[in-house]
């Protein structure tokens, strides 16, 4: 059949006559592929005799329903795939980090509901929540501004950098004499074989600072710290037991620390013998300020550290702080969550699935060109080729309008199935509901109740 124009039996009639194309005339007007004048002339003796048979018109002689169903069969599977595969490929995706992002979001919700947490301070290793800790911080405030407009200053913080000395400030101690121990002494902190009963000294002595020292000093703090608060409150009698602490503990504390340090300057001494004199007074600073400054400091980061009230407003403060910082953090996470669903919602209806459709659309529309050339071939066909017809819409959620089904509008082809598309609208259309309701939940989460217009403690000192 190939190059050939189709036999007929000749019956001497209008109706007799052939195809109007051989293929090669075709092709080679353009008015074809090769591909598709095959397709039309498997059709075309079909839709002929048909009509030669039912004595049809010439002019009537349209290809039958079932031709058009048959011819536009092929292209139609071949969209119903396309719309499969695509849609599996690139709505799916979509609609599975739609759901996680709304798993996320309830997770995130739910961990919000449950801010404040509860909170507690060293000073009274009482347990707050949130509101109550709120509550008790403005009325800590209070009470340090109450004292403060009668001229108290014993709420004032230290300064930062003698609290951080003070906390630093026994390991500092140590090293120092590790390293006076070591250079000046030389005591093999390493290789303690090689002087076992100098190096049971620096351990014993290290480990007296790390623990005795540090009580010693941390409690005569205290002491002192308490004896400033109480003297302030007008509790005489405690003040005055507070004080007798104090001194107790420093008297111990000033002991033994002089005595050390004057040891390890005389064993400094002896051990550099006639050294020349700028190491030896280096040696000596070391020592004093090892044995004698770092305790100092230590007892002043923590003497004059405001007081029980002020220390507990403020970590409570700082509790608070922190915690609306994760509340804010958590609420901004889901806002982030529900808007990043919203963009794969509007990507979804506004690109992905038109798009899908669109190419759905271009592969059915191709059984147009060998249906028109079939007519062609037929020639005399007074009707105008075919068109789309109005059909059966279909309500397709995802773009949020109605849309008729994919139809090439060959008389007879079936339409391409939505039944797919529907499927991934319907999921769509409830997590949409999902993200509203959690939207609203969102929205109905109670505020923190710390709220930074409360007064806080600004202490000339620093906090």
């Amino acid at each position: 059949m190939a190059g050939q124009a189709i036999p007929l039996p000749d019956n001497g009639t209008e109706n007799n006559r052939g195809p109007q194309y051989t293929r090669r005339e075709a092709v080679r007007a353009d008015l074809c592929t090769k591909a598709e004048y095959r397709i039309a002339a498997t059709y075309y003796d079909y839709v002929v005799r048909h009509h030669r048979a039912s004595g049809t018109p010439r002019s009537e002689w349209e290809p039958q329903d079932i031709v058009g169903r048959q011819l536009s069969a092929p292209y139609g599977r071949d969209a119903q795939d396309l719309v499969g595969v695509r849609l599996k490929n690139l709505a799916d995706p979509a609609l599975d980090a739609i759901d996680r992002l709304c798993d996320d979001v309830e997770t995130t919700i739910d961990a919000v509901g449950k801010l404040p947490g509860d909170l507690s301070t060293p000073e009274t290793n009482k347990v707050y929540s949130g509101r109550t800790a709120v509550d008790r911080v403005e009325e800590l405030t209070d009470r340090v501004e109450s004292d403060r407009a009668e001229g108290h200053r014993h709420h004032d913080r230290a300064p930062a950098w003698l609290r951080l000395i003070s906390h630093v400030a026994p390991w500092a101690e140590a090293l120092g004499f590790l390293a006076f121990l070591t250079y000046y002494l030389n005591v093999p902190i390493v290789r303690p074989w090689r002087d076992w009963m100098g190096w049971t000294f620096s351990l014993i002595l290290v480990v007296y600072i790390m623990l005795g020292q540090t009580w010693l000093v941390d409690h005569a703090a205290r002491a002192h710290n308490h004896a400033r608060e109480a003297q302030a409150d007008g509790q005489k009698h405690h003040a005055e037991a507070s004080r007798r602490q104090r001194l107790w503990y420093l008297a111990v504390t000033a002991t033994v620390a002089v005595g050390i340090t004057t040891a390890l300057i005389e064993r400094g001494l002896d051990t550099l013998g006639q050294a020349e004199r700028a190491v030896t007074v280096v040696m000596v600073m070391l020592a004093v300020t090892t044995g004698l400054l770092m305790p100092t400091l230590a007892f002043l980061g923590k003497a004059l550290d405001g007081s029980k009230v002020s220390r507990e407003r403020d970590a409570l403060s700082d509790d608070l702080d922190a915690d609306r910082a994760e509340y804010d953090e958590l609420v901004e996470q889901a806002e982030a969550d529900l808007a990043l669903a919203r963009s794969l919602d509007r990507e979804l209806v506004e690109k992905v699935v038109p798009a899908i459709l669109s190419d759905a659309q271009n592969v059915v529309d191709e059984a147009r060109a060998p249906y028109n050339f079939l007519r062609l071939q037929i020639g005399g066909l007074s009707n105008d080729a075919a068109r789309i017809p109005a059909g059966t819409e279909v309500e397709v959620m995802t773009g949020t309008r109605i849309r008729p089904p994919i139809h090439n509008g060959i008389p007879g082809a079936e339409p391409v199935s939505m039944q797919l598309v529907i499927d991934r609208d319907n999921r769509l259309a409830a997590l949409r509901a999902r993200l509203a309701e959690l939207t609203v939940r969102l929205r109905q989460v109670p505020p923190h109740p710390w709220d930074h217009s409360s007064p806080r403690l600004v202490s000339p000192l620093g906090r």
